[in-house]
């Protein structure tokens, strides 16, 4: 008689695991793609500053040669997507005469591709990736243009062979600042 009761338990026990089992998989999966990643970043500024001359602030060019520098600090989130922050901006023309000043804030997250944290030596919480953020323009408290500010930054050991280090603004309307010229950038896990 132990033994079919032993026999019974096994068996209820199996049965037991393999329906819970059943009910929690489909749970995981459907979830398993929809994690999302926190990210601080930082563009031209804050720790940044002090790893290089060239890093602070990262400036990106025009065709025409017109130059915008940018700094600024924000976060974002991939799932749901979201952003916030903002920071400073100078848009100078060819000869380096100031055209434009002001501030620029994060409306929108459009997209975020992560490239991996650390490696080389640098700590795990360090972050490399694309995002793509949009922005509005602000220039003496009065919003002036939209735009695309594309943010990249090469940590990682997923990065894809054309990036490069630094930032690109799109302005609606207006100059695509579109070949990084100098800065660093980072995400912070």
């Amino acid at each position: 008689m132990p033994k079919i009761s032993w026999k019974i338990t096994s068996t209820v026990a199996l049965v037991v695991f393999v329906i819970v089992a059943a009910m929690v998989a489909p749970v995981r999966f459907a979830s398993a793609g929809s994690e999302g990643a926190d990210y601080d970043f930082l563009i031209g500024t804050g720790f940044l500053c002090g790893l290089d001359p060239s890093a602070c602030p990262d400036i990106a060019r025009a065709d025409n040669g017109d130059t915008i520098e940018i700094t600024g600090s924000g976060a974002l989130s991939t799932h749901p997507k979201s952003v916030s922050g903002g920071g400073s901006f100078t848009h100078k023309d060819a000869s380096g005469g100031v055209l434009a000043s002001g501030t620029w804030t994060a409306d929108q997250l459009v997209s975020f591709q992560g490239y991996g944290c650390g490696g080389d030596g640098l700590p795990s919480f360090l972050c490399g990736g694309r995002a793509i953020i949009k922005v509005t323009l602000w220039v003496g408290g009065v919003p002036v243009h939209t735009g695309l500010l594309q943010v990249d930054c090469l940590i990682g050991d997923k990065i894809p062979a054309a990036a490069t280090e630094g930032v690109r603004l799109s302005v609606q309307d207006a100059l695509n600042f579109n070949k990084e010229v100098s800065g660093f950038t980072v995400f912070v896990d």
